[in-house]
């Protein structure tokens, strides 16, 4: 008996750590859209420029809330480190500013969205390697988009967070619940 209420306690546990994942990995998905209409309606060139919009706490919030959900997801699921390294990333994005701390800024943001690219490449189970392959196809479609002048930044920074908040929403609903090859045996 005291062993299902266990279960059922670290069932219950889960579950609500998985629905805060989802919520988390929502604020990701619509950071640019908050800040759009958090600044007056205004697109600006990049993410990064919102951060002396005239109410710039919610930048910070809402970046802030992006970074933990890495954090969080490497802390609680202990195998996941490499998301701890990107909620560092994303966090020096803030820290840092793109203007006063241009090349510091770049580091931070290249490290976070190329992490993130590589880690959905290449901790993919061999069942969802099309899936993810597919999802960096479209980020490198975007970058290119925005190399050629055919979008902005912001749109690019967009559709990189829309495809990082859905893989934790998948992950979070246990889609692509399948062994992680980034983790040794020994850890599972």
């Amino acid at each position: 008996m005291e062993l299902l209420k266990m279960a059922s306690s670290t069932y219950q546990s889960v579950t609500r750590f998985a629905k805060f994942e989802r919520v988390l990995a929502a604020v990701c998905i619509f950071i640019p859209l908050f800040l759009i209409l958090f600044d007056g309606r205004n697109v600006r060139d990049n993410i990064s420029a919102y951060y002396d919009m005239t109410q710039h706490q919610w930048f910070y919030f809402l970046l802030t809330v992006a970074s933990m959900l890495f954090v969080v997801n490497g802390v609680v699921k202990q195998r996941y480190a490499y998301n701890i390294v990107l909620g560092v990333l994303l966090a020096g994005v803030l820290l840092f500013n793109h203007c006063d701390h241009k090349v510091i800024h770049y580091i931070f943001a290249a490290g976070f969205f190329l992490g993130n690219a590589a880690v959905i490449l290449t901790c993919s189970s061999k069942h969802e390697v099309w899936f993810k392959s597919l999802l960096v196809v479209i980020i490198a479609i975007t970058i290119a988009a925005c190399f050629f002048g055919w979008i902005t930044l912001f749109y690019a920074e967009w559709v990189s967070l829309i495809i990082i908040g859905w893989h934790y929403i998948l992950e979070s609903w246990g889609v692509t619940n399948q062994p992680n090859p980034c983790i040794a045996d020994g850890e599972k």
